[in-house]
């Protein structure tokens, strides 16, 4: 993510926040038949499902194959992550409730209220920041057994991964595949299995080398997903507030 983005800037590039802009973007994913799937319990429930109509306040989409799943997601609590693919391009939104089944066409659908925005996002594309040096987000890392290899501060963070700073040698190589916790901030923590991209070599300090650390997350849930998104705009936001006092 380029740090020079203001917020506005952000938004632009990511995010559809107009009514009409939404209603269109739904209504391309009808027309394509595009498939979509619904998290639910905090991303650890998901249907499978097609959307059937995008109006001024709500969005109905079929239910999924399976009945106690369908089930599940009416008496879900919390929020309803929707997720589809156009064209290459991942196309996100939420809703904070569980949906109302009714009656349409005949037939049993589910409906949610219209989202107050949509996330767009190409696969190549991922923010990035650099986390704050004076208070450092440290990584955990472990093995499968779950004992601790190190811990090193986050550089930078991103849905993608995350870079680590390690002083002289580090305990981790290339294609090794390690387990990562770290802290978010009001509780929330970060746990996920990550691979090793490269180790390498960024400059020094007196005379030992200083390294990054790429990690990449496999198979990171959309909850994760969610909150790292989150806690990314928010240090985003901050350190635009910081630059306008200066």
């Amino acid at each position: 993510m380029d740090l020079s983005q203001n917020d506005s800037e952000i938004e632009d590039r990511f995010f559809l926040l107009g009514r009409m802009e939404i209603i269109n973007c739904l209504n391309d994913l009808i027309r394509q038949r595009e498939p979509l799937t619904v998290y639910f319990n905090q991303g650890k429930d998901f249907i499978l499902t097609t959307l059937l109509e995008a109006g001024a306040e709500h969005v109905l989409f079929d239910l999924g194959g399976d009945p106690r799943a369908n089930r599940r997601l009416e008496s879900s609590t919390g929020n309803c992550v929707m997720v589809a693919v156009q064209n290459g391009i991942r196309i996100q939104f939420s809703v904070p409730q569980a949906p109302r089944r009714f009656s349409w066409g005949g037939a049993d659908a589910f409906e949610v209220p219209l989202p107050a925005r949509i996330v767009r996002m190409q696969r190549r594309e991922s923010y990035r920041v650099t986390l704050p040096v004076k208070k450092p987000v440290m990584a955990k890392i472990t093995n499968d057994s779950g004992v601790l290899i190190c811990e090193l501060p986050i550089h930078d963070l991103s849905v993608g991964g995350a870079g680590l700073n390690a002083v002289d040698q580090s305990a981790l190589a290339e294609g090794d595949e390690v387990d990562i916790s770290f802290p978010l901030g009001e509780g929330q923590v970060i746990r996920n299995r990550a691979k090793v991209r490269h180790v390498t070599q960024v400059g020094s300090t007196g005379s030992h080398p200083l390294l990054r650390v790429g990690l990449c997350f496999l198979r990171l849930p959309v909850a994760s997903s969610a909150r790292l998104q989150r806690f990314i705009l928010q240090v985003e936001h901050q350190r635009s507030a910081l630059v306008q006092k200066r």
